[in-house]
């Protein structure tokens, strides 16, 4: 059973390239709801296992709280180096530089690997806390789908070249999840890279997702989609999943 909930990620993300390919007007729901379920997973799921760390405390701050704010800056670093930002993609203007848009979207594929691998660890961990990232992943790599697609597109790529792009997003996280599973880390290592991990939603939520929420629609439809993707990951919290 966790072996297909593994596989998920790879249909929600090809979902994803296809909707901006049919439907790029439907972006900003889905990316409120993305970064809402973000947020949310970082909050009600994340967060509270870090109490249980028992590793290292540079400072005197728990290595997870210190790697959240690690991958916050690396993300940032990162993405000015690469060139622009896959939110840029859906602004406006015309952007004509096919190699750009390879970049973006290379770099979406190394971040799903990642989210497959924390989808990978958490099962390691305990079922309800591998379901509950598994849960934000996917809506996630839907949005990742629609944003490979989007920035390859806008960039002057042709139709095969983005769409190979997209299918190396979607099997990234699923070669991610059993890679995950397979590393047997310690329960310290485990909640380690979670903060980590939660560093990098945070990041994506904020930079990107929430940016793309608003860009799209009003504030109002922003605020109730990523109000709702929060709401969902707090009832699964609650529900103790």
């Amino acid at each position: 059973m966790i072996a297909f909930l593994k596989i998920l990620p790879f249909f929600t993300t090809m979902l994803g390239g296809l909707v901006a390919l049919r439907a790029g007007r439907l972006l900003h729901l889905v990316y409120g709801l993305a970064a809402g379920a973000m947020l949310g997973l970082v909050a009600f799921h994340l967060l509270p296992e870090f109490g249980d760390f028992t590793g290292a405390a540079p400072g005197g701050v728990a290595l997870p709280y210190v790697l959240l704010v690690v991958a916050f800056m690396t993300m940032f670093v990162l993405e000015e180096l690469v060139g622009p930002h896959p939110s840029d993609a859906d602004e406006g203007g015309e952007h004509r530089h096919p190699h750009v848009g390879l970049i973006g979207a290379g770099a979406l594929v190394i971040h799903s690997f990642l989210d497959g691998l924390a989808i990978g660890i958490g099962f390691t961990l305990s079922d309800a806390l591998g379901i509950a990232i598994l849960i934000a992943v996917l809506t996630h790599d839907f949005a990742d789908g629609m944003t490979t697609a989007a920035i390859m597109r806008r960039h002057g790529n042709t139709p095969g070249r983005t769409w190979a792009l997209v299918l190396a997003g979607a099997i990234a996280p699923v070669i991610g999840a059993f890679v995950g599973g397979w590393l047997h880390l310690s329960e310290s290592w485990v909640i380690g890279y979670a903060g980590f991990f939660a560093g990098t939603l945070i990041y994506f939520a904020t930079r990107d997702m929430i940016p793309g929420a608003r860009q799209g629609g009003t504030a109002r439809v922003a605020f109730a989609t990523i109000t709702g993707g929060a709401l969902l990951m707090w009832l699964l919290a609650a529900a103790g999943i």
